[in-house]
């Protein structure tokens, strides 16, 4: 007579209790992965349409403007970039989409669990035909539901450097 391999009900059980905690620790830190692939891909996401429109103010010697915009027309005077934004020439440098200027690119809202905003002093960012962009350093927050220890920032200083880091104040995502 052949003996029959397999399981008893016994370890079968063992295994899948074993199985079932190990998930369970893990489970948190595959949500925490997916949070921050989110928050990052989101970050990058504006920093390349900051990077679009240096590289066109520069080469095409003219003035152009990134700013938050929900209506995908123009600028909405808020500090929301989550809420999506264009990037267009701006000929006459009143920072105000008009007729004549031509609309270069526009992003769809960010990912429903991040939010970015910047300062309400300085929610449009314009590049000049040398890549500078004039005023004060303006700093982009990035935030989730997980507060400040997690938030990510973008940082454009007055000579037009668009740099990725963290946030400079713990303050952000109040």
């Amino acid at each position: 007579m052949k003996l029959l391999q397999g399981f008893s009900l016994i370890e079968l059980l063992v295994t899948l209790s074993i199985a079932s905690v190990l998930i369970s620790y893990a489970l948190p830190s595959i949500s925490n992965l997916k949070s921050n692939k989110i928050l990052h891909n989101e970050r990058d996401r504006l920093t390349v349409s900051f990077a679009f429109a240096r590289n066109f103010a520069i080469t095409q010697q003219k003035n152009v403007v990134v700013c938050p915009s929900l209506s995908r027309i123009q600028c909405d005077n808020q500090s929301n970039w989550y809420q999506g934004w264009i990037v267009f020439e701006d000929t006459n440098r009143n920072r105000v989409k008009d007729e004549n200027e031509q609309l270069l690119q526009y992003e769809n809202p960010m990912n429903n669990i991040v939010k970015a905003t910047s300062s309400v002093f300085r929610s449009k960012i314009r590049f000049n035909s040398v890549g500078f962009a004039p005023g004060t350093n303006v700093s982009i927050n990035f935030c989730d539901m997980r507060g400040a220890e997690y938030a990510l920032a973008i940082i454009i200083n007055n000579a037009g450097r668009i740099k990725q880091s963290k946030p400079i104040s713990d303050n952000v995502c109040n």
